[in-house]
């Protein structure tokens, strides 16, 4: 078993400024959840320090697994309360990644985006406004088809991922070290399994014993027919996809039905576009027949979407993760929960 030991940073403009403490008993925790709209927070009390300055730095928990110190997140506060009791002050903190930065800088006049820019051009622009400079971008060809506006008011986080959905991109997200992720959706893939845990197997990473396995498969559709149409387009757009696989339980083929939805799009970039997108609802929609929860030891690197391979004689399969937790801890179990793919 690995060494595990924590510590907290604070940062100052991305840069290290001092060593937060906690007490053990009362030790941060961290939470991911990749269908949040800010997917990382951050909830915990520390023990005042002056050179922290709770209005404009950033936390940065760190885990040491024998290998380094690894950056688990980086978090902005957002409702510090002080309390006090007979064991000294501490700084009650509720905080969120980055996309909490985007969540809150509103564009202030009309945004005009002219037909033919990148989408990935316009996306980087918004996150330049929200002087967020730290990224990894997977570019695309894609340009819009029409001109675009958007009101007053309207959140930067809300600006990227209406463009990121329209070229089949995830949401933004934040990773470990802070960077700002674009990158399109993949469906889940043997080569794409990023971490590997066994109850068995002592070449993988160990499993708690304990976990819990449901499935959920009524009235889920396996037929989806998407369409675009507005006043920009000569001609509506439609595509569909069909979840025939003969290994997923909700497919046509093992329900003997076809359960259709229908899906209006608002805007995408074109047809190809609209054909992934339809793809991807049939991929997704064969991940959410089983989710399980089960825990870990604490580990760095997990970010939006990791594909995992467990090896277990109950619930043994290859799952797209779908969030996580950490308590600061020596000794605490990473929490973990996912959804069985279909490979």
């Amino acid at each position: 078993m690995h060494e595990m030991r924590y510590k907290l940073n604070a940062l100052r403009n991305g840069a290290f400024l001092a060593e937060l403490l906690f007490s053990p008993d009362d030790a941060p925790n961290i939470k991911f959840a990749a269908d949040g709209e800010i997917k990382g927070s951050f909830s915990g009390a520390i023990i005042p320090d002056e050179r922290f300055d709770l209005l404009r730095d950033e936390l940065q928990p760190m885990i040491f697994t024998g290998t380094g110190w690894k950056s688990l997140g980086i978090f902005r506060p957002t409702t510090p309360t002080l309390q006090g009791s007979t064991t000294g002050e501490r700084q009650q903190i509720t905080a969120y990644d980055r996309g909490w930065i985007l969540k809150n800088d509103r564009i202030e006049s009309r945004l005009f985006i002219a037909a033919g820019t990148n989408y990935i051009t316009a996306a980087e622009q918004q996150l330049a406004a929200a002087n967020i400079a730290r990224t990894r971008i997977i570019p695309n060809a894609s340009t819009l088809p029409a001109d675009r506006e958007f009101e007053p008011g309207t959140t930067r986080l809300d600006i990227i991922n209406t463009l990121m959905g329209e070229i089949v991109y995830r949401e933004v997200w934040f990773d470990g070290d802070g960077l700002a992720h674009l990158e399109p959706y993949a469906a889940p893939a043997v080569e794409r399994i990023k971490h590997r845990y066994s109850s068995r197997n002592i070449l993988r990473e160990p499993m708690a014993p304990d976990y819990s396995a449901g499935t959920d498969i009524f009235s889920a559709p396996n037929v989806f027919i998407c369409t675009c149409a507005n006043a920009d387009r000569n001609a509506t757009l439609t595509a569909t996809a069909v979840n025939d696989s003969p290994v997923s339980s909700k497919s046509t083929i093992r329900r003997g039905m076809r359960i259709c939805q229908q899906v209006k799009v608002n805007e995408i970039a074109d047809q190809a576009a609209l054909d992934a997108y339809a793809k991807r609802l049939v991929t997704e929609s064969q991940l959410s027949t089983q989710t399980v929860e089960f825990s870990t030891l604490a580990e760095a690197g997990h970010g939006v979407g990791d594909i995992i391979a467990i090896d277990h004689p109950t619930i043994g399969g290859i799952y797209e993760e779908t969030g996580w937790s950490l308590t600061l801890r020596a000794g605490e179990l990473m929490k973990h929960t996912a959804k069985r793919t279909v490979l």
